[in-house]
Parts: structure tokens; sequence; C-alpha cells
């Protein structure tokens, strides 16, 4: 009796493990697919100049007005590109505000200086970042915002981690990118971008909470969050 229970024993124990892993993959494969996807490629720096176009689909006016954006805030304007919402956030914030222009490509950070230095404006300043980190203050800002940005993150978890940790405890983090259920003439492949529901389900699950969507653009979704109390 005693050798049955013992050779039974390791079959129960496999069978077990077995069931354990078949109900945990599909979990797994989600963390992982979110900790780490392919991301979307980013903007190339020989084709600056197209981000410096005028966009009737992207109105840096209504979109500042939206966030209720002021004199005196402090902004983080992460994957700043050419600077386009950079200089409008500049003068909006005026002279008691700061706006941190955020790049991970030295052709935009070479871009964004001249630019600050040519219309010489004292209230901006230009950071060389990290793929995963934007290498900014810790909390020190009213919102971070990321325009046409959030598809190209490789670590979309790090990155808001580090994100959450430069805001104020009152900040908020507003994100505005292509929405792959709206068809565009032009911008990344529809395989590149990111569901709102999978941007949603990701800063959730990062300490933020969903408090306004806005849908006045014709190929982009915006989102802005706060952190979870």
């Amino acid at each position: 009796m005693n050798r049955m229970v013992k050779s039974r024993l390791p079959l129960l124990m496999r069978k077990a493990l077995l069931l354990f892993l078949v109900l945990s993959l599909p979990l797994f494969s989600t963390y992982v697919s979110a900790q780490v996807r392919s991301p979307g490629e980013l903007f190339p720096p020989d084709k600056i100049f197209l981000l410096e176009e005028p966009r009737d689909w992207q109105d840096t006016e209504e979109i500042m007005d939206r966030l209720h954006l002021g004199a005196g805030d402090i902004v983080a304007d992460i994957g700043a590109g050419s600077g386009f919402f950079t200089i409008p956030f500049s003068s909006r914030v005026g002279e008691k505000g700061l706006v941190f222009a955020e790049e991970i490509q030295i052709e935009m950070i070479n871009y964004i200086s001249r630019k600050v230095e040519v219309q010489e404006l004292k209230n901006i300043r230009v950071i060389f970042g990290k793929p995963e980190d934007p290498s900014l203050l810790d909390n020190f800002f009213n919102l971070v915002f990321l325009a046409n940005t959030y598809h190209e993150l490789e670590k979309p978890f790090l990155m808001l981690e580090n994100i959450k940790k430069d805001m104020r405890h009152s900040g908020r983090l507003a994100i505005i990118d292509w929405d792959p259920a709206k068809q565009s003439p032009f911008g990344p492949p529809i395989e590149a971008k990111v569901p709102e529901s999978t941007i949603i389900k990701e800063v959730e699950r990062s300490g933020f909470e969903l408090i306004e969507k806005h849908n006045f653009m014709p190929y982009h979704y915006f989102l802005v969050f706060k952190r979870k109390s």
C-alpha cells in the first residue's frame, strides 16, 4: 500500500504541475507581450521637415485648451521630435513655467536645441533621454505629454514607471496616438499602431486611472490619466 502511494505521488505532482502551466500560460504570455513588444520604428531624422508641416488634423491650441494648460505649468514633452508641441507649450506656460523637450535621437535633440536658441526661449530644457527612461526630475511635472510616441515604446511598463516617478501627485499623463480603428492616409503602418484599449489597460496597470477621453482628431485618440490615489 505504501509503495503504491509513493509510486503514484510523482505522477500526481507532474499532472498538477502540467495543469498549473496550462492555466498560467495565457497570463504569462500576456504579461510578457505587455512588457516587451515590437515597437513601431522611430521617426527618421532625415524627414524631420515633415514634422514641421501644418497639421489641421492635430490642433495644438485645442489640445492645450482641453488639457487646461496655463501659465506656470511644468510640462514634459516626451518624444518631442521637431518640437512641434514644445514651442506652443512654451508660449502657453509663460515665463513662470517650464517645458522639458525629451528625445532619444541626437538629430532631434540638435534640431530642437537650434530652434530654442534661435527663438531665445528661456523656459525650455532639451533632454537626451533613454528608450525606457526619459531621464527627468522626480516629483516635478504637472503634465507629462506623449504625442505620436507611445506606439514606439519597446518597454511601455518600464517607461510608465519612470514617468510616474517624475510626476507630481496631482499631475496628469496625456497620451495622443494613432488609432488603428481610424483610417489615415499617412502615419505608421496599421500593425505598428496600438489600440486605445491596450494603452488604457497598460497605463492603468502601471498605477494610473483614466480621467478623460477626447475624440476630436480624425486619426488619433486622446487619453488623459492621473495617478491612482
